[in-house]
C-alpha cells in the first residue's frame, strides 16, 4: 500500500518549491539588472561587477583575487583590468610587498556614474530587507551561505 504523504509534509515541500522558484527568479533577476545597468553605462556586465567588487571592498586587490572573484580565465582578466584602466576606472600600483606584482586600485571619483548606479541597486537590495529583523537576516544569510556552498562543490 503506497502511503500518502502528511499534510506537514505537503506544506514543507510546497514551502521548499516556493523557495527554489524565489532564488531561480532572484538570479535571473539580479542578472537581468545588472546587465541593464552595466549597458546603461556602456559597460559589459563583467566591468560594472568588477566595479562593484572593487568598491565593497575598499582597498587594492590583487589582478588573481579579482579574476578569481569574476571567474574569469587569465586571459579574460587582464582584458577586463587593461579595458577597466583604459577607461579610468582603475589604475595598477605597485604591491609594497611583493615588488614583482602590482596592485589594483579603483579610481571612485573617475567611476562615480558607474558607482552610483550600482549602489542604487544595492541600496533596492538593501530595502528589501527591512522588514525582516537582525535574527531572521541571520537565518536568512546562513541559508544563502549553505546554499552557495552546496552549489559551488557540485
Amino acid at each position: 500500500m503506497v502511503e500518502t504523504p502528511s499534510r506537514e509534509y505537503a506544506v514543507r515541500e510546497r514551502r521548499l518549491m516556493r523557495i527554489g522558484e524565489a532564488l531561480q527568479d532572484f538570479l535571473r533577476n539580479v542578472e537581468a539588472a545588472r546587465d541593464q545597468a552595466a549597458r546603461e553605462q556602456n559597460l559589459h556586465p563583467t566591468d560594472f561587477a568588477c566595479i562593484g567588487y572593487l568598491f565593497r571592498v575598499g582597498v587594492p586587490v590583487s589582478p588573481k583575487q579579482i579574476i578569481s572573484r569574476m571567474n574569469l580565465s587569465s586571459g579574460s582578466g587582464t582584458a577586463l583590468l587593461d579595458r577597466l584602466q583604459s577607461l579610468g576606472y582603475t589604475r595598477r600600483l605597485p604591491n609594497p610587498d611583493d615588488r614583482r606584482s602590482v596592485l589594483i586600485e579603483l579610481d571612485q571619483r573617475a567611476a562615480a556614474e558607474p558607482l552610483k548606479r550600482y549602489l542604487e541597486l544595492e541600496e533596492s537590495y538593501r530595502r528589501a530587507t527591512d522588514q525582516f529583523s537582525d535574527e531572521d537576516l541571520e537565518v536568512i544569510a546562513e541559508f544563502v551561505s549553505k546554499i552557495s556552498t552546496l552549489t559551488s562543490e557540485t
